[in-house]
């Protein structure tokens, strides 16, 4: 760093980190509740209008890998920097739209942004940050992200009711415009250690691309065209296979597969993430029907009744980055999972006696797991590889946390569409969730050097 005042900069590339993050996973969700407006409003349909979001969320995956790689390459900062212009112009871009076309075009772009701050937020910190406040800083990144998806859909319905939706879109602007001006500052004053000798792996680039398109487009037709859908994640089977062998013979790969290799567990890091992603779509995505279709709870108090999962994840997060000291991150990842396990467990088995207060706190308890689990995990898969492909790792961890919570998504709706009562379908989530979990702290338990 070229300025004295280190424990000042960190600080900066913590808050820039923390915005970037929030602000991307804010957006993947903020449109969910104004599909209905959007589509009277701009006379479409419902499935057209639908492409608002999985145009952001598809984006976002198909190019965080490239981004990360080129932010190990260039500079992590000028990354976040170009992230942040692309999301800030094309959320106001979005806002100005005047038919659904154009809104979606900027929701393309800005996941765009999207990817180019999910793919830095993780590595700025394991990266710039001391290893003594490394835990913290993470905690702190873990609330950001456990935070981002649940606002949204609070904050989008605030701007519906206030009578204006293109301020879902606007309120992004004055925040990314104070982060840009500390982004600038940080790069003219901030030396980074780069790969600048490598090239990109455009193949690489191109086919994992191609493979997310087709993995997120087939989850996507799963319940309207289940042939097409099969279709297309069997050609994402087959193009990553393609991809692993073509990787493992480039001299400057997109996946430093040699590096991973040398992980001995960050095979189980990643499969842990994908299955947190996966669990944490389910809670979020069946309480809302429970608590109003089924206990008869209005639109504006289910949205109090479903804080219990942020306010637990925001609470202990900040607990475990300040007890989590060195060698403890494993521990915190298996008390994590136990948690969580709980949580779905408690909510199958007393499926008759839920009340709304019941449910708040059973995904309270769901959210101290997660609280738990995040910052030691991102810390784990961070920590697996070499400081020189920060980046790399970051946005890995990013696209298969994103394709869990898309494959959950996938699953809960086609269980909620299930022939039988609202309430047996909300069950057989709550024991599919329980599964996966059990599961993963079973692989966990056999897995070898465990701290």
């Amino acid at each position: 760093m070229k300025i004295n005042n280190k424990s000042k900069i960190e600080n900066l590339i913590i808050m820039v980190a923390c915005i970037g993050m929030f602000l991307s996973t804010l957006d993947t969700g903020i449109m969910n509740i104004a599909l209905p407006f959007l589509t009277h409003h701009f006379e479409t349909t419902n499935s057209i209008a639908t492409i608002s979001i999985s145009g952001y969320t598809m984006t976002l995956a198909a190019v965080i890998m490239f981004f990360g790689v080129l932010s190990d390459k260039i500079g992590k900062l000028k990354v976040s920097l170009y992230g942040f212009i692309i999301f800030g112009l094309s959320s106001l871009l979005a806002g100005f739209s005047v038919n659904i076309d154009m809104l979606i075009i900027f929701r393309i772009f800005q996941g765009i942004g999207a990817a180019g701050l999910q793919a830095t937020s993780i590595a700025l910190i394991t990266t710039f940050v001391n290893k003594e406040r490394l835990h913290t800083a993470i905690g702190i990144l873990g609330i950001a992200i456990g935070l981002g998806p649940v606002l949204g859909p609070t904050i989008g319905g605030l701007f519906l009711s206030l009578g204006d939706w293109r301020w879902i879109f606007w309120m992004n602007v004055p925040i990314v415009l104070i982060s840009l001006l500390t982004n600038i500052f940080l790069v003219k004053n901030v030396e980074e250690n780069l790969i600048a000798q490598h090239k990109i792996d455009r193949i690489g680039v191109m086919l994992s691309a191609i493979v997310i398109i087709c993995l997120l487009s087939g989850l996507s037709f799963v319940q309207s065209n289940g042939t097409l859908a099969g279709l297309l994640i069997l050609t994402a089977i087959f193009l990553t296979w393609i991809l692993f062998k073509i990787e493992n013979h480039q001299t400057n790969p997109l996946f430093s597969l040699k590096l991973y290799k040398k992980s001995q567990h960050l095979g189980l890091f990643l499969l842990e993430t994908m299955s947190f992603g996966f669990a944490s779509a389910l809670i979020f995505l069946f309480p809302p029907f429970l608590l109003e279709k089924h206990l008869g709870v209005s639109a504006g108090l289910a949205g109090l009744f479903v804080l219990g999962t942020p306010v637990g994840l925001v609470i202990f997060s900040r607990i475990s980055s300040k007890l989590n000291k060195e060698n403890k991150s494993r521990k915190f990842v298996s008390i994590g999972f136990i948690m969580m396990t709980l949580s779905f467990i408690l909510l199958f088995a007393c499926h008759t006696l839920l009340t709304p207060v019941l449910v708040t706190i059973f995904l309270f308890i769901y959210g101290i797991g997660g609280g738990l689990f995040q910052p030691a995990n991102i810390g784990l898969i961070s920590s697996s590889v070499p400081t020189t492909i920060q980046g790399e790792i970051g946005s890995l961890q990013r696209m298969v946390q994103n394709i869990g919570i898309s494959t959950g998504v996938t699953i809960g709706g086609v269980i909620l569409s299930l022939h039988n009562s609202l309430l047996q379908n909300i069950n057989i989530g709550w024991l599919l969730g329980a599964i996966v979990l059990v599961v993963i702290i079973i692989i966990d338990c056999f897995s070898s050097d465990h701290n």
